[in-house]
Order: C-alpha cells, then structure tokens, then sequence
C-alpha cells in the first residue's frame, strides 16, 4: 500500500509542477526558473525509481496522481 502511495504522490508532484510551470512560462513569468529547477530534481530521483513499480493498478495510481496535479499545477498558478 505504501508504493501505490508513493507512486500516486509521485504523480502529484511531478504533473503539478509541469502544470505550474507551463502556466508560468505562457505567462513570461521568472518565477518559472526555480519551478523548472525543482522539476528536474524530482524527474531525476522518480526515474531512478519508476521503473521499478509495474502493473496496471500501479499505472492506474500514477495516471489519478497527475490528473490531480494538473489541477493542482493550474489553481497554484493562477495564485
């Protein structure tokens, strides 16, 4: 239960930050420079670790973790 935990949070962060920086970039915002660096650090330590996880409810996990932070990308960057 806790890897499907870790991978729904990992799908959260990951797809919200992708989402708060797209927001900020179409807004020329700078703000977007640290988002992008916190980006790739989280890319990076969930590459190392993704493939390690398989199945279909571990991809169904992951898939309801980024539609939840594509929402949560978008409110944070209309703040």
């Amino acid at each position: 239960m806790s890897s499907l935990m870790s991978i729904f949070c990992r799908g959260v962060v990951i797809v919200s930050l992708v989402s708060l920086n797209t927001r900020l970039l179409a807004d020329g915002r700078w703000e977007a420079v640290p988002v992008a660096t916190l980006l790739s650090a989280v890319w990076w330590l969930n590459a190392r670790t993704a493939a390690q996880v398989d199945g279909i409810h571990a991809m169904l996990i992951y898939a309801s973790g980024a539609g939840c932070g594509t929402a949560l990308g978008l409110w944070l960057g209309g703040l």
